[in-house]
């Protein structure tokens, strides 16, 4: 029987030095910015490069500012129908939980940078990123694959070397992927998968013995549990 883990505060986890005044007024305005509740047509920022359309840049002005391309639309491929999501799904051995089934007939996967979970009400410092942070990126569905194919082939091309990742559950379905981070659908026990945001830490001697009850890794019961507190939030001042 697996435990269910509460989604909790890890800022404790990590040394800080005490806040100066000047950091404190900071973070007050930063989570003060707009916040916008997240839907299934404008989770992402942009589609992830392979879908988006990118125009060199004619902006003299921007230009001088080092900006050399601008994206201007999506290809056919950046969004996904309804018998390609089917396909895909068929492919898995899965059906896609609600709504996110419904993000790929808006994006085939995408970027964004200022992703939360929380309040967005009460936006928190240390509301969690539901997404890893060295990529910011989500899978395109095709990408999509079980976490055991897919981490061995990360961990080799940053140089981990090899590791055997055969004892993981092929119902251990990854949406996101980069380096230690995983974004998860896990089908394990059930048709209507629970959401986690896994950490593997790099430190450990095995990463995969203890990732489920690692203190950075985060469940969700379900993915409507998980879509409701997403927010976006441009916390750059």
């Amino acid at each position: 029987m697996l435990v269910e883990f509460k989604v909790e505060d890890d800022s404790t986890l990590n040394w800080r030095r005490l806040p100066s005044p000047v950091d404190v007024r900071r973070e007050k305005r930063r989570l003060k910015q707009p916040v916008t509740r997240v839907e299934v047509g404008t989770i992402f920022t942009w589609h992830l490069n392979q879908h988006t359309v990118i125009e060199s840049e004619t902006d003299p002005e921007l230009i001088k500012q080092r900006v050399w391309q601008r994206r201007v639309g999506v290809k056919e491929s950046g969004r996904l129908t309804e018998a390609q999501i089917a396909t895909q799904e068929k492919r898995l051995g899965i059906r896609l939980p609600m709504p996110w089934r419904d993000v790929y007939k808006h994006f085939n996967g995408g970027w964004v940078d200022t992703l939360y979970w929380g309040d967005m009400n009460n936006p928190q410092s240390n509301d969690i990123v539901p997404i890893p942070q060295s990529s910011h990126q989500y899978l395109a569905l095709e990408d999509v694959a079980p976490l055991r194919d897919l981490l061995p082939v990360e961990w080799k091309d940053l140089g981990h070397g090899s590791s055997d990742c055969s004892n993981l559950d092929p119902r251990l379905i990854a949406i996101a992927l980069a380096e230690n981070r995983a974004v998860l659908l896990d089908y394990r026990e059930r048709d209507e998968p629970r959401v986690g945001l896994a950490y593997f830490s790099k430190y450990d001697d095995d990463p995969l013995d203890a990732w489920e009850t690692n203190k950075l890794t985060h469940w969700w019961p379900n993915m409507k549990v998980f879509f409701r507190g997403l927010y976006l939030q441009n916390r750059i001042i």
